[in-house]
């Protein structure tokens, strides 16, 4: 963290067509910024004007007390596309400025993430359903979001049978049967409930964090690019919503509340704990979404 270098910061005034910001993305061509609002889709420019305002609610594209959960520049459309929370997906030409409703789920929309290729986007309904698409929006498939397997990538045990048939040295069977429970620490008070989804910079592998409905509890499963389960990590007390794949791919990075300790934590592709990459600083009561910069010559595993 500490090799972190501020390259730009940009003031905008909280009375601005911003104020009521849910989620932006990148157009890497011109460096613009796009922003979705409660009303509206702005463009903001590397300076910090506001050059664009295309409305949503006035123009009939978006019902009044709908919120945008996601937005993503698809480049060689020039477009913008927004997932509703109501379940519509929306079309928006960066030069022409035409909304377009392109599909909708009817259970309504959670996250959406697009591949890093942008053929493939997943999505998460409101049913708890995991939807994936190709970028003309043809579903591919879709699964439950909370299967009870642990998936593709689980241990398997050689040569010691299972964990009540051992010895248990001085202290005898009594111990098989009192077995340690596994933790099931519940979602932190500030949790939104809300999935995230990150993908794998070469696109062959993506990562959802949900709360677990049964335990309450907030797990993280990776997923492969045609939507079958690759591992489910271990249960982590205190853990945030924040997620992301480190650009070499290896490693998931999330974020860790502890009673005196807020850590950026590391979890492998197969579930497992990596480690942890250093503290918080405590001012920061939560931790929002979570980003690294391109590795070059780092390969995927």
């Amino acid at each position: 963290m500490r090799n972190l270098e501020a390259t730009s910061c940009v003031v905008l005034h909280a009375d601005s067509l911003l104020s009521e910001a849910h989620c932006f993305c990148l157009d890497c061509d011109s460096g613009a910024v796009w922003v979705a609002t409660g009303s509206a889709l702005c463009c903001v420019t590397a300076e910090g004007q506001v050059t664009t305002a295309v409305p949503l609610v006035e123009g009939g594209h978006m019902s009044k007390g709908d919120t945008a959960i996601g937005v993503e520049f698809i480049s060689d459309l020039e477009s913008v596309c927004l997932a509703l929370r109501g379940g519509d997906l929306l079309l928006c030409n960066v030069h022409t400025h035409q909304v377009e409703c392109i599909g909708s789920v009817s259970a309504g929309v959670c996250c959406m993430a697009w591949s890093p290729d942008q053929e493939l986007v997943a999505l998460v309904s409101g049913q708890g359903k995991l939807l994936m698409m190709t970028r003309d929006f043809d579903p591919v498939s879709e699964t439950a979001l909370h299967p009870e397997e642990f998936g593709e990538a689980e241990p398997v045990t050689v040569g010691w049978g299972k964990k009540a048939t051992q010895f248990h040295g001085s202290l005898g069977k009594p111990t098989a049967e009192t077995l340690k429970a596994e933790p099931r620490g519940p979602a932190l008070p500030w949790d939104d409930g809300r999935p995230r989804v990150s993908w794998r910079g070469d696109g062959e592998f993506f990562a959802c964090t949900t709360v677990d409905p049964t335990s309450g509890s907030r797990r993280v499963r990776v997923w492969t690019r045609d939507c079958q389960l690759h591992s489910t990590s271990e249960v982590v007390e205190g853990l945030e919503q924040a997620l992301h794949w480190r650009p070499c791919g290896n490693v998931l990075a999330c974020s860790q509340r502890k009673p005196h300790q807020h850590d950026i934590i590391f979890l492998e592709r197969n579930g497992l704990w990596h480690g942890a990459g250093g503290a918080v600083e405590q001012r920061l009561c939560r931790a929002g979404p979570v980003a690294a910069g391109p590795e070059p010559g780092c390969p995927h595993r």
